[in-house]
């Protein structure tokens, strides 16, 4: 079946998820009074990779129930009239901003219950030390700390003033919304088409706007210009505050911040900080 054909459908087996949802509740409780306890398991989804060659192949998102869609390749957006542009751009990044919402979440969860444990299996220590790798602590506070998504209307909102609403360069060639640089010759990588101090410099290439994302949290929850930003997403989730902590992102510094800002605002950001995938998408 056409995976336009399945979103359709959403709708009228959204009932039917309810029921069971609420079945395997009940059915969860009555294994926690059995057992004294149960083990929470994250279900597998379903994710669906699309390749888009023109608009009309980004899905629609009507409602907060978001379809788990990969786009593999990002396309310009330049030609469409502003509302419609914007829209599709939104339509676009939306699921990749909630997939990787999705892992930072359920990694977080699976530190936590293992910094729980009084010792850790050989696996289980090499997964944690990974981790401590991956987002330069020693410390399990600051990596749970550090596993903290970004609201979706701020990275939303950074994605379309970085990558002019889906029309430039990087963007296009590079599945790179935020317009990062790569200092590492191993990187995925494409010209900047512009020099510094006399040498050449490079934007980062990604094989998804999934994958732009993580990289983007990553960077958001390990670089020193954002620790304040970390320190505000501990004590609130109020966008507004959050973004006082990306002075350092732009050199326009607060100018910058009110950009971010008034986008939010403009474009009803935050009715997007309570979308979910949608749940028609997990396995049983």
């Amino acid at each position: 079946m056409d995976f336009q054909e399945t979103n359709n459908k959403v709708k009228e087996t959204f009932t039917w998820v309810i029921i069971i949802l609420i079945l395997s509740f009940n059915s969860g409780c009555q294994q926690y009074i059995k057992k004294g306890k149960t083990e929470k398991k994250d279900p597998p989804l379903t994710i669906v990779k699309k390749k888009i060659n023109n608009p009309l192949d980004i899905i629609n998102i009507t409602d907060s129930l978001v379809p788990p869609v990969i786009y593999t390749k990002a396309i310009p957006l330049d030609t469409l009239p502003v509302n419609i542009r914007k829209k599709k751009f939104f339509d676009m990044m939306l699921p990749a901003v909630l997939l990787a919402q999705r892992k930072i979440e359920i990694t977080r969860n699976k530190v936590i219950e293992l910094s729980k444990k009084e010792k850790l299996s050989p696996e289980e220590e090499l997964y944690m030390d990974s981790l401590k790798v991956t987002f330069k602590t020693k410390q399990i506070k600051i990596l749970i700390r550090r596993l903290h998504p970004v609201p979706p209307s701020i990275v939303l909102a950074q994605s379309a003033i970085e990558s002019g609403w889906g029309t430039s360069r990087f963007f296009i060639d590079a599945n790179n919304p935020f317009g990062m640089w790569s200092f590492d010759p191993n990187h995925s990588r494409i010209s900047a088409l512009k020099t510094r101090d006399g040498k050449e410099i490079f934007l980062r290439k990604f094989p998804s706007l999934e994958a732009s994302i993580e990289a983007y949290n990553l960077m958001i929850a390990t670089g020193k210009p954002y620790k304040k930003l970390r320190q505000l997403l501990q004590k609130t989730d109020n966008p507004y505050i959050i973004i006082k902590g990306l002075q350092q992102y732009s050199e326009r510094g607060d100018e910058y911040v009110n950009e971010v800002s008034n986008l939010i605002k403009y474009n009803n950001l935050n009715r997007f900080n309570h979308y979910r995938i949608n749940p028609y998408y997990f396995k049983d």
